[in-house]
């Protein structure tokens, strides 16, 4: 933003350079403590599942199918699928198909036909309202008939291979279903575990078949026809229960532990609880377990053998763990903000990851403009532009290149954006997710592409828009455009105007690729070199004049008055008298951008620089950064930095 107190959004464009100079090492970070949130995904992995020789990653809108050579489809519904919520999913890896629950629909996948395949809708007179159930949630099982059991807050459901739907007398709130080879049903609801026999027969399993758990919440089938049950007890100790039909043993963790996912493998299962992984199996007779400081047992509740033993595996769980899979000699563990890490046996940390990137697709700059601090809208110059509340990232905004977002003094969210094979720039004004033309602005270069450089509001409330087209593949600047949104008035300033308009036009170099304003003063990031416009008056600083570099990337004001320009032969500074380039921060810079708090921050090749005017300080892979190479970088009015690599968004804070 332009004006002093306001928030700023950077959007730069990195020039062609010169050869680069030696690189100086960024000195290391201080003690200063800077809370590190990266995203790669929009939005979290609730169930990484498996069904032949694909794995399936499900999120809130997309089922993800990967393959063994790490290549994704995302089902959706140019694959038929019906609605945009995914609300349950779950594999049928006898038949090799995935059963996929929206909003509006239920089908299933075929991973041996690659083909995606609806089921009819429910019948009108069992009055199944599949919208309010993705509001409720809801769980799926696959039957022995090649149907689906079909869990929600208010029973049970089956649905046949052939789209005959049917109530069932079970009518109580399903936590999760799982069907064993046997034909046995099991369904956890909040009042306690439930199986349907073959016969239709439906049995609640308790104390007297020695499971101890009242609350179950995660079920998973193991081999032999065995069940894991994960729940707890009246008194709300974590438990676990392994049986087989009606004969269980419950058990207790020691040391207790509150546990989240769990996944069958092998012969038996994984779970995961308080950010590690462990494996429950079956005993081994004669086996001598040894102490350990991080061990963990398994101490039998009920009467039974105690048959089975948990050990901590040596992974370390990534970030914001949430769900867990299995395939073969891989393990899978899906996350809320950085995809599904993949590990295989001996593994510790992460082999690699899945990860589709989808709000860095043909991405090409970084605007942030925030209603409230867990309320903004991301711009990456792509299609659509993302909207974040906090908890995941959904796609906003017309089907069109949002090329920037931008806060106005006042408080009001606009964005710049045009049709794909549009040549005129729009603007709209956001309310919450509506977003409303503004009349009469058109913003027009030559060429058949326009682009924006950045987009400032000065304290005035005018729109300083900085424009670029192309021009036989190449990129080129081409002033900037004043816009009053109030109005819908629009007047261009450039030097390179034909001398006769000149004088309607404010003298501000065509180059001008990034912009910073204090006062009635602005200064601009040019391909000449730094200029500065105040009281109709252009000042244009070179090499001549202490420039290490004409070619300037980004351009800042920091707190206390000095101007910071980000080169590739490092990032210089204005004290008002003069330029100096500080040996602390000659290095690299793609992008600067200054807070209120006094911080400068500075995007590099290797990770994100803070300047506080004496020390300078790094976050990078080793800090939370999930890459080291940041392209540029915004601020929002709550002094937090976002950055952009090539496939990842962090968020800053302190």
């Amino acid at each position: 933003m332009l004006g002093r107190g306001a928030p700023l959004i950077v959007v730069a464009w990195v020039a062609c350079t010169p050869t680069a100079p030696v690189l100086a090492p960024i000195p290391p970070m201080s003690t200063g403590k800077v809370r590190v949130r990266v995203f790669t995904e929009p939005s979290p992995v609730k169930t990484v599942t498996t069904v032949g020789r694909f794995v399936f990653v499900a999120t809130d809108r997309h089922v993800e199918r990967w393959d063994g050579e790490g290549s994704v489809i995302p089902l959706s519904a140019e694959q038929g699928l019906s609605g945009t919520q995914i609300v349950a999913v779950a594999p049928d890896p006898d038949r090799r198909w995935v059963w996929i629950l929206t909003e509006s629909g239920l089908g299933y996948y075929d991973a041996g036909l690659e083909a995606y395949r609806a089921q009819p809708a429910p019948p009108p007179a069992l009055a199944l309202d599949l919208a309010a159930i993705a509001k409720e949630g809801a769980t799926l099982a696959p039957s022995s008939d090649d149907g689906v059991w079909l869990g929600t807050a208010h029973g049970l459901l089956h649905a046949s291979a052939q789209g005959v739907w049917a109530a069932t007398p079970i009518k109580d709130p399903i936590r999760a279903l799982a069907r064993d080879h046997a034909g046995w049903l099991w369904v956890a609801t909040p009042s306690g575990l439930l199986v349907r026999k073959p016969t239709g027969e439906t049995v609640p399993v308790g104390a007297a078949e020695g499971c101890a758990i009242t609350g179950p919440r995660l079920l998973v089938e193991l081999p032999g026809d065995r069940l894991l049950v994960i729940g707890s007890d009246d008194a709300g100790h974590e438990l676990v229960a392994i049986g087989k039909q009606l004969a269980w043993t419950t058990y207790r963790a020691l040391p207790d532990i509150k546990w989240d996912a769990a996944a069958r493998r092998g012969d038996g299962a994984v779970v995961m609880g308080g950010e590690r992984v462990y494996r429950i199996s079956p005993a081994t007779p004669g086996r001598v377990r040894p102490l350990s400081r991080d061990g963990m047992r398994l101490v039998a509740m009920t009467t039974g053998a105690p048959e089975w033993v948990i050990d901590p595996l040596d992974v370390q769980t990534p970030p914001g763990a949430m769900s867990l899979g299995a395939a073969g000699d891989q393990l899978l563990i899906g996350t809320r903000e950085l995809g599904t890490a993949r590990y295989r046996d001996g593994d510790a940390r992460p082999r690699d990851w899945l990860r589709r990137r989808p709000m860095f697709q043909d991405a090409t700059k970084l605007s942030v403009a925030c209603a409230r601090e867990q309320d903004c809208w991301i711009a990456t110059g792509a299609r659509q532009a993302w909207h974040w509340t906090g908890g995941g990232f959904v796609p906003g905004g017309p089907d069109e290149l949002v090329l920037a977002v931008v806060r106005d003094p006042d408080g009001a969210i606009y964005a710049l954006h045009r049709g794909v094979t549009e040549n005129q720039i729009r603007l709209s004004r956001i309310d919450g997710t509506t977003w409303t033309l503004v009349s009469r602005v058109a913003l027009a270069t030559p060429g058949d592409a326009p682009e924006i450089n950045f987009a400032r509001f000065a304290a005035s409330g005018a729109l300083w828009v900085g424009l670029r087209y192309r021009e036989g593949g190449e990129l080129r600047a081409h002033g900037i455009a004043v816009v009053d949104p109030a109005t819908g008035k629009v007047s261009y300033h450039r030097t390179e105007a034909d001398p006769k308009d000149q004088g309607k036009m404010l003298p501000i170099p065509a180059g001008a690729i990034d912009a910073d304003v204090h006062g009635d003063t602005a200064y601009f990031a040019t391909n000449e070199g730094i200029a500065r416009l105040t009281r109709g008056e252009v000042k244009l600083w070179t090499v001549a004049d202490g420039l290490r570099s004409e070619l300037a990337r980004a351009v800042t004001i920091a707190a206390n008055g000095h101007v910071i320009v980000a080169t590739a032969a490092g990032a210089g500074r204005w004290n008002g008298k003069a330029w100096d380039f500080p040996a602390a921060l000659r290095f690299d810079v793609n992008d600067v951008v200054a807070t209120r708090n006094g911080q400068v921050w500075m995007a590099t090749d290797r990770g994100i620089a803070a300047w506080d005017g004496h020390k300078v300080r790094r976050v990078d892979t080793r800090r939370g950064l999930a890459e080291n190479h940041i392209l540029d970088i915004a601020t929002d009015q709550y002094d937090r930095l976002w950055a952009r690599g090539p496939g990842s968004l962090t968020l800053i804070s302190q």
